[in-house]
This record gives structure tokens, sequence and C-alpha cells, in this order.
């Protein structure tokens, strides 16, 4: 556990909020594992007292960044403090030292030196009506200012106090009670003591930021359910950036009965463990930026039946697997997925992709600079992960219609048909073929085996001649011609030319392509994108082609 430290006593409250034992002058003092910024560097420290040769009293500090750091706290043969990085740690003199602030004094500096012009003019308006009303122009109205600033603090629904060096929660009840949402991030927070006794405060309150604190966990489980009270309404965390392992979030979670989003990006996490008795009720589970490594590890989030949206950006992941079963039955985990984020990992296999239709629920997926999408361009990666995901709604936040992931999931059985049949003859090649594609046998039973004229094929030293595809051009009119264009040919070209050959007074504009495709019933496939060649269409000598003008 983080910053682990034996329970002393437990907060006292009194009307409802903690109270504290000592004066708020001796609360402010800086003390050993106290949070401290000096200029834009975050640290804490370690010790706190005179250094052998120099005058006066010393910090000594360990710095988020060890960078910042020269030492581990052993200076001149005397072991002052130890780093838990090395090198992270020096002396500083106090006086460089940020001042420590409350948050009530934050939010009263942050808020009170803010006032909009329309509400203070019409402030000044109100006052001087009733001056003219009680016919007293020159009387003074003695504390309107302090029912003013009252009111306007009272009316904050939504505070920030965003790297305002605040170490301790002050009196915020009497201040803005009705706060709902609450970002103290990159503040002074040394433990979770303080936190709770804001929270005791703000009893409205559903959205807290507290990323980028590093705040010791020095109560048990059981201490921390106690205390849950003071979250009783809480439904949003935002915990990022706050060196914590999942280990430590599981206990901290004791403390929020209602959560439904937590947010806990760039922290230590590598290895993940299924909550007992926490987070049943979140939906939202947002881990961008840990270094998880492996799906294993996100397998033991599988038995949140409520989780809904999961982001796991930027976590080095490899590979995914479910099981080894070759056919795309779906897995009880993840029951209830609707939404997955998996940007930026270090996937480099489709039979990744092909296990996530496994999912009984995923609508949308975000899949984006993987190392298995630069083998080929956006738009054919994109159609092998929507024919792979049969439940997909949205890719990478564009909608997948049904025309789209009808051509997707015909051409993609067109590119492997080919090697499918030749899986067919041996046992070890279906097996490796169904576990690659294992929603294979179903795109099969919903279109049925394609062509072998269909069948994209390895194409080995092929002349120009050999590469020219004869197709049949026909205008709505019934003017039909035939012409012989290479594969390579792009759309664009194709429709200039077009247009020249069915030029006439009543043909305006640019007119639009559509494919005749035969297998599928006579539909029609739109060329829209005009920057593709007539292969990524898949057009075959004999295909028709039909010219409209709009």
């Amino acid at each position: 556990m983080v910053g682990a430290m034996p329970v002393n006593l437990m907060p006292k409250f009194c009307n409802g909020t903690m109270d504290s034992c000592n004066g708020m002058e001796d609360e402010m003092q800086v003390s050993i594992g106290s949070r401290v910024k000096s200029g834009d560097d975050f640290g804490t420290v370690k010790y706190i007292g005179e250094v052998q040769g120099y005058k006066g009293i010393w910090y000594g500090v360990e710095w988020d960044d060890a960078s910042r750091g020269k030492h581990d706290g052993f200076v001149d043969n005397v072991q002052y403090f130890k780093t838990t990085k090395p090198n992270s740690g020096s002396f500083v003199r106090p006086n460089k030292i940020s001042p420590f602030r409350t948050c009530a004094d934050a939010i009263r500096k942050y808020y009170g030196d803010r006032e909009d012009e329309t509400v203070a003019a019409h402030r000044r308006t109100v006052i001087n009506e009733w001056k003219r009303e009680m016919g007293a122009p020159f009387i003074e109205m003695v504390g309107f200012e302090k029912i003013h600033q009252k009111q306007k603090f009272d009316r904050l629904l939504e505070v920030c106090v965003h790297d305002q060096n605040v170490s301790k929660a002050g009196d915020v009840a009497s201040l803005c009670p009705n706060v709902r949402s609450l970002d103290v991030s990159r503040n002074l927070f040394s433990n979770w003591r303080e936190v709770i006794q804001l929270s005791a405060q703000l009893p409205d309150l559903k959205e807290l930021d507290v990323s980028k604190n590093r705040m010791a966990i020095d109560m048990s489980e059981e201490t921390l359910s106690q205390l849950s009270i003071n979250f009783a309404n809480l439904e949003k965390l935002n915990i990022s950036m706050c060196d914590y392992e999942w280990s430590d979030i599981v206990v901290l979670s004791y403390l929020w009965p209602k959560i439904n989003e937590v947010i806990a990006a760039y922290n230590r996490i590598k290895k993940l463990t299924t909550p007992e008795v926490t987070l049943r009720t979140m939906t939202i589970l947002r881990l961008d930026g840990n270094p998880l490594d492996t799906w294993n590890e996100v397998m033991n989030l599988g038995k949140l039946k409520n989780l809904k949206v999961l982001s796991l950006n930027d976590c080095e992941i490899k590979e995914i697997r479910f099981n080894n079963e070759p056919s795309n039955a779906k897995v009880d985990v993840f029951e209830n997925l609707e939404v997955l984020f998996l940007n930026r990992n270090s996937i480099n296999d489709w039979r990744s992709i092909s296990e996530l239709d496994k999912l009984k629920s995923l609508k949308k997926l975000y899949f984006l600079k993987n190392p298995i999408q630069n083998s080929e361009d956006y738009d054919t990666t994109s159609q092998l992960v929507i024919a792979k995901i049969g439940t997909l709604q949205e890719l990478n936040g564009s909608i997948i219609t049904r025309e789209l992931r009808r051509g997707a999931e015909y051409d993609y059985l067109k590119r492997y048909g080919g090697e499918w049949k030749a899986a067919q003859k041996d046992q070890t090649l279906k097996l490796a073929f169904d576990l690659e594609h294992c929603r294979f046998q179903e795109l099969l039973n919903k279109y049925g085996i394609p062509d072998d004229s269909l069948l994209v094929k390895q194409i080995k030293n092929m002349t120009l001649t050999s590469q020219l595809l004869e197709v049949i051009l026909r205008d709505e009119n019934g003017k039909v011609l035939k012409k012989k264009f290479p594969s390579t040919m792009a759309v664009q070209k194709l429709v200039t030319l077009a247009q020249r050959l069915f030029s006439k007074p009543g043909n305006k504009g640019t007119p639009a392509l559509n494919l005749l495709d035969d297998q599928m019933q006579g539909a029609e496939i739109c060329l829209d994108n005009v920057m593709k060649d007539l292969a990524y269409y898949s057009i075959k000598n004999g295909d028709t082609i039909l010219v409209r003008f709009r």
C-alpha cells in the first residue's frame, strides 16, 4: 500500500464535519510526510532539522520528479533520510517552499476576486432603486456587500481550485455548502483524512477530482467503510496520477459506496484483481496509461457486472485472448461492456480483434495507432475490424451503416475465402484459420461461399495486360460501353472518364458511380471514395458500373 502507516486515531466529527484536534495554525505547519511545492516541483518531506556543516533548519525532500534530486538522503557520511527512488532527494530552505492554503481560502481567493460584470451591474441597479424608493440617495448599504458575497458563494455548484497549494480543508461548509463538483487536483494533500474532512462538509458532492495528489492511505478498510457516509452521493472520481497501485484503489473504494465512474489513469497499476466487495455500482473505468502489459490482468475485471465503459489507451497491451476456442461463442466475462478504448497499445495480430467478437454487448470500439494497423491503410483496417466484430455499431466514433457492414463483411469473405478453402483439407490448418477468423463461419452462413472467381489471390509477376479489367459502363438511359482499365486506376480518374464518355446536354455535374454486385442480388455499392483504386472495391472482369448524373 502506498505510504502505509499505523492508524492512530479515527477523525472526530462535530455537527457532521470532522473536528480537528489542533488549531489551524499548527495544522498548516510543515511536518514529516507533508507534501510541498518549490517552484514547479512537488515533493514529500522526509526530514526536518539541521544539516551538518550548514546553519539553520533544512527540509529533506524526496521529489516526485527524480531529476530534481541530488542524492538519496545520504550526505557527507550521514543518512538523514531515505528515498524510494535513487538520487531523488535534496535539501531546501523553508523559505523556498510555497505557503500552504486551506481549500476554503483558495475558493474565497479565486472566486471572490472574480465577478461577472452583468451581475455587478445588476447589483448596482438594485441598490440605486432601493435608495430612490427610500428617498435617501446618500445612504450607505451597510452589510450589503457581505450579503452579496455570501449569496455568490452559496450559488457555487462547480468549484475548481487546481494547483493552489491546498493542503487542508478549512471551513468550506459555511462558505459554499452546495458544491456538487469539486476539482482539487495538483495540490498538496498528504493523506485521505483531509479529503474526507473536505467531503464531509459537502453533502451534495457528486464529482471529485483529486488527481495529481500523492496521498497516503493510513486507515483500514473497516475505518474507510465507516467513513463512507461522507461520500454518500459521490458518483464520479478522478484519481489519476496519484502513484497508486490497483490494490490501493480497491482499499480506498470502501469510501465510495455509490461510485459510478472511476478515472485512475497514469498510475502504477500493473496487476489487477477482482474487487470482492466494492465497485459493484461502477459502470465506467478509465485505466489509460497504466503498464498493464497483458490481457490476463484485464480479465480480472470481467466479473464487474455493471461495467459498460472500459478505457485502456496507452496500456502496452500486446494481444487479446479470452480462450483458445476456434468459434466465436460468447464468453461469460464483461457481459455488459458496451464501449472499449484500445488506442495506442502494442497489438500486432488480427486474432486479437477476432477475440473481441466473443464479447456479448460490445457496441463501440476505439482502436487507433496499434502496430497491426501499420500494414494497411486506415480504410482497409477499419473494414477488417468491422467484419471481425459483428456487434459493433461504431468504430472510432463513426457510425457503421448497414451498407458499410455488408461491404466490409463481403470483402472479408473474398479476401480470406481462398485461405479458408485451402484450410479445409488439413485439420491443423483449419484450426489455425478458425482461431484467426473465428467469425468466418458465421459470415459463410450469412452470405454463402463466394465463387472462386471472386476470391482474392496473391498476384505474382503479372504483366500490365493481365491486370486490365474489362468493365461494363451503363448510364441511366441504357447507353452501354465496355472498357478495360488497370486495377490500380483511381476511382477519380474513372469518374472523369465517365463524365466525358457519357457527356450530353442533359447531363450536368459530376456523375456518381455504383458497382452492381450480382453476388448480392443486384445490390449497388457506391464508389464514393474517389482516392481509392478499383481493386479496393474488388471490381472484377465483367462487372457493371452504373453511371448516374446528379
